[in-house]
């Protein structure tokens, strides 16, 4: 079990004058905990399926005018399929990425980087062991 990245002082925090530093950070340490991350991470999977979604609704009224634009549905699929997979893996496997809320985009891109290497390292296979 990997303890996780410690990529919560890189979280802008501020201090009671106003400066940023490390101190305070409670709401970083709320949203660090599993529950609050597990939740925010199904909420960012919903929010990026419903984003393709509308761009494939909204792809469709374009090609009904252009119809060449068909061109761009593979493209809007692999790209959601790209920035997805990370988010079902961030969810599925929670005890290898502890400390980690994919809220915050640096955490997100370590995830997405584990993800996309374990994919690259293990012939498109991923698993508890190669995470």
């Amino acid at each position: 079990m990997v303890d996780g990245p410690s990529l919560a002082p890189l979280i802008a925090t501020t201090r009671a004058n106003g400066k940023a530093g490390s101190g305070g950070g409670g709401n970083t340490q709320l949203l660090l905990q599993p529950f609050p991350a597990f939740i925010s991470g199904v909420a960012v999977l919903f929010a990026t399926l419903l984003f393709f979604y509308k761009e494939i609704v909204y792809l469709e009224e374009v090609m009904a005018s252009f119809p060449p634009a068909f061109l761009l549905l593979p493209v809007s699929g692999i790209g959601a399929l790209a920035l997805v997979l990370p988010m079902f893996v961030f969810l599925c496997f929670r005890d290898d990425f502890l400390n980690t809320n994919i809220i915050f985009p640096s955490h997100y891109l370590y995830v997405f980087k584990r993800t996309y290497g374990s994919v690259l390292r293990n012939n498109g296979k991923v698993s508890k062991k190669t995470i």
